[in-house]
């Protein structure tokens, strides 16, 4: 009698304990080799029933699985808010992200000499950033006044080079802002000051980088342009910059800088045809090409001409530079 009262309870209890495995087992294993594609904003206090909807929204989830999520892992007791992307990793891992917090971050590197548009085309490769409100937003006088403190045409010369991390969720607005006060935190403190000492307003100071930035990377050679630019500006003569004139083309330049080119007076930012400096920065220039522009090498040079190597030879006259021309340029 004894072993028959014992067997009714003992087979209950182990029924019971063999699905209990079996659950525990099958959820364990659905969070450890399911892999799912997600990006989920979780606001502040917003409820775990909601998080679990974003979540698994289209995923079929084993049997009482909410349940075990919230008595069994504890997760709505551990989640973070923030903005998490899981791109073909485990459940258990993107969970395990939310519980850290760890946010969600992409990765964009600006160049030294990119223009506002290969800065677009990058943040379109590899963000989600809406790339047609940034170009807008960049040529938005009250947006850049607001930032700036200046009524600036465009915000092209203001995007520091650099690495910039962010998170998933970053606004067009969010990046500029940070491109901006990166610029700002970077820019020597005495800038305006060395550039007026050169006859230049802080703007002006700001296009001629620009401009000596798309003429070199050379580090050693960009107080050396500066030079000869400030010398031209100084002489009244134009500064006769390819950069200038292929910013001005934009898209209809194919590559082939032509005469026509050289000779249209239509584009605004033929330093061919009008003397001084262009209405705007070409690029966003470095550091590098920001002090040459504050200290400028102290020389007559006037021309210049790009060699083989990559790096430039200088000339004080005419003469000098058809030679330079015809050893360096006509040989190739």
């Amino acid at each position: 009698m004894f072993f028959r009262v014992a067997t009714a309870l003992l087979v209950p209890i182990f029924l019971f304990s063999f699905a209990l495995g079996y659950w525990i087992y099958n959820n364990e294993q659905f969070l450890n080799n399911t892999k799912i594609n997600k990006k989920v904003k979780i606001e502040k206090n917003e409820r775990f029933s909601s998080v679990y909807n974003k979540i698994f929204e289209g995923v079929k989830t084993p049997f009482l699985f909410e349940y075990y999520l919230k008595k069994v892992k504890r997760f709505p007791e551990k989640m973070r808010f923030g903005y998490y992307k899981a791109d073909n990793i485990t459940i258990s891992e993107f969970l395990k992200n939310i519980e850290e917090g760890k946010e969600s971050v992409f990765k964009i590197t600006i160049p030294e000499g990119f223009t506002i548009n290969d800065i677009a085309i990058r943040l379109k490769e590899n963000s989600d950033i809406d790339v047609d409100r940034f170009l807008m937003l960049t040529k938005d006088k009250y947006f850049i006044l607001k930032l700036t403190g200046n009524p600036f045409k465009t915000l092209e010369g203001f995007f520091y080079p650099d690495t910039y991390f962010l998170k998933t969720d970053t606004t067009a607005e969010t990046f500029i802002e940070q491109a901006y006060m990166n610029f700002k935190s970077k820019l020597p403190p005495d800038f305006e000051e060395k550039v007026n000492a050169q006859g230049l307003t802080f703007y002006e100071g700001i296009i001629l980088a620009s401009i000596i930035q798309k003429e070199t990377f050379v580090e050693s050679e960009y107080p050396i342009i500066a030079s000869v630019f400030y010398n031209r500006l100084r002489k009244g003569m134009p500064l006769q910059s390819d950069p200038t004139i292929i910013y001005g083309l934009g898209d209809k330049f194919d590559g082939n800088l032509k005469r026509s080119h050289l000779e249209d007076g239509s584009n605004i930012y033929n330093t061919y045809m009008h003397k001084g400096l262009p209405p705007s920065p070409i690029c966003n220039p470095s550091i590098g090409a920001i002090r040459g522009v504050m200290e400028p090498a102290k020389t007559s040079y006037i021309y210049f001409v790009s060699k083989k190597d990559g790096t430039h030879i200088f000339s004080i006259d005419y003469q000098t530079h058809l030679l330079n021309i015809k050893k360096y340029q006509l040989s190739r």
